[in-house]
């Protein structure tokens, strides 16, 4: 089951989310042969160095940051797998540190993780065709390098497969 319903996108829930900052790995690209889920799933991928993070006390969920890189119009972005971190947690070598900016957020839900190119591709077309929201990255200027669109995997993703996709969202100026 998608978002995608009788060729019309499934309204998202609007919810006040953040700020959190957050420490991960990062990958820049296109990925056009799995790169994230390697960086995920391989060997010293970020499961595997999660417990390297002083985390946010009773947050277990993870996140997976999508940005644009400054300057780059070759279709590359920046992803960056990470969890919620304490404000004055080291950052582990050969990690980042990011933000997630307090703002309104149009969330998507994915299914699985089968449905997530999907689900990206529809919030996209969703917020292009919305009469009332604006995102925050769009021709005219980009703020997602304190606003990024993310994916939100909840502490029970491993059980239900099901994760969120947050859009950043304000009102469109008249």
């Amino acid at each position: 089951m998608s978002q995608l319903e009788n060729n019309q996108i499934a309204e998202p829930q609007i919810v006040e989310f953040g700020p959190y900052r957050v420490i991960g790995m990062r990958y820049a690209g296109k990925n056009e042969n799995a790169e994230i889920k390697a960086m995920w799933d391989g060997e010293n991928g970020f499961l595997s160095r999660m417990s390297e993070i002083d985390t946010t006390s009773g947050e277990c969920m993870s996140f997976g940051l999508c940005r644009c890189i400054p300057g780059v119009t070759d279709g590359s972005f920046e992803y960056i797998a990470a969890l919620p971190a304490n404000p004055d947690a080291l950052v582990p070598e050969g990690m980042v540190e990011a933000s997630i900016g307090a703002a309104t957020y149009a969330v998507f839900t994915v299914p699985s993780l089968g449905e997530i190119s999907q689900v990206w591709t529809e919030s996209m077309a969703w917020l292009a065709a919305h009469p009332n929201w604006d995102g925050y990255c769009n021709e005219t200027a980009c703020e997602c390098a304190d606003y990024p669109g993310f994916e939100l995997y909840p502490a029970d993703f491993g059980v239900t497969g099901k994760l969120f996709l947050y859009m950043p969202v304000r009102p469109k100026a008249n």
